[in-house]
């Protein structure tokens, strides 16, 4: 345990010298437990840092105005391989090469620029280089507001932070430990976010008119893909629904705008009485809040 420690004290330190005090050279000692162990440190360290500080400052600010990242889902790019293969796969490789393959002198940049220029410059470069790979991910939200672009730093912190943390592993390890951390960053959230669908409870609820059951999907199946709705003199008797979202339902069934986060979900009604489409809305909309 002791070790352990010693040897997170030395990382942390290793780590606030090179955000301080870029520089174009490898870490001492370089082997490949020590670059595992690092990468290691940095998940851990990432992880506490988002789950206790950041993520909760960001839902506070949601109670303020919601923070939109998708309107209407794309179903074609909502399904498990799509995220697997863009999200964990080819995004991390992009994002490598786009921010950070040009931190260390090496290839064209030695054609370029001399050594005496770069060393001057490197600081700058790890900074402009950090900032960007964050503010780019503002792009992955559909807010547009003046209070929006104001927060909008606190909003990519997590990914300004892993800026920082994948630039460290570049330029003191190798290109490959980047792409292997930002890999497993990506993937973490992928299955976190698959057993949190998995074990999250289905909204049901029974009266003398209706059985309703919704259940949350974190990923659409194209295949299992159903949309069935009778109607008889403008009441709904059964619904089943599968994979579709909440917000494609409410803005073709009951031409309702809603202005929030776009999500999967899974409908089985049936009504002796049938219910009117404002009924169905207030039932999506109830479960909507209780989902919050």
């Amino acid at each position: 345990m002791r070790k352990v420690i010693n040897d997170f004290w030395i990382f942390s330190s290793e780590f606030l010298e090179f955000i301080k005090h870029p520089t174009d050279s490898r870490i001492i000692n370089y082997n490949i437990k020590k670059n595992v162990k690092y990468i290691g440190y940095i998940l851990i360290i990432e992880l506490l840092i988002s789950i206790i500080i950041i993520f909760p400052i960001i839902s506070i600010l949601e109670w303020i105005e919601p923070i939109i990242e998708t309107k209407r889902i794309n179903y074609k790019e909502s399904t498990l391989i799509y995220a697997i293969v863009g999200g964990v796969i080819v995004a991390p490789i992009i994002e490598e090469i786009t921010f950070r393959l040009i931190l260390r002198y090496k290839l064209v940049i030695k054609k370029i620029i001399i050594r005496n220029t770069w060393d001057k410059i490197f600081k700058y470069l790890v900074y402009i280089s950090i900032i960007l790979f964050g503010m780019v991910h503002i792009s992955n939200y559909e807010n547009n507001s003046v209070f929006f672009w104001c927060i909008s730093p606190i909003i990519v912190l997590t990914q300004l932070l892993g800026g920082a943390f994948l630039s460290f592993l570049r330029i003191r390890f190798n290109f490959l430990s980047g792409i292997l951390y930002h890999t497993l960053w990506n993937g973490f959230f992928l299955i976190l976010s698959l057993i949190s669908s998995i074990i999250q409870e289905p909204y049901t609820k029974q009266t003398s008119n209706y059985d309703l059951k919704i259940e949350y999907r974190e990923y659409c199946s194209l295949k299992n893909q159903k949309f069935s709705m009778s109607i008889t003199e403008n009441k709904i008797y059964d619904i089943e629904i599968k994979d579709y979202s909440i917000n494609h339902l409410l803005d073709s069934v009951v031409h309702y705008k809603r202005e929030a986060n776009d999500y999967l979900i899974e409908i089985q009604l049936n009504s002796k009485k049938g219910l009117t489409k404002q009924e169905f809305k207030e039932l999506l909309l109830e479960y909507d809040r209780l989902k919050k």
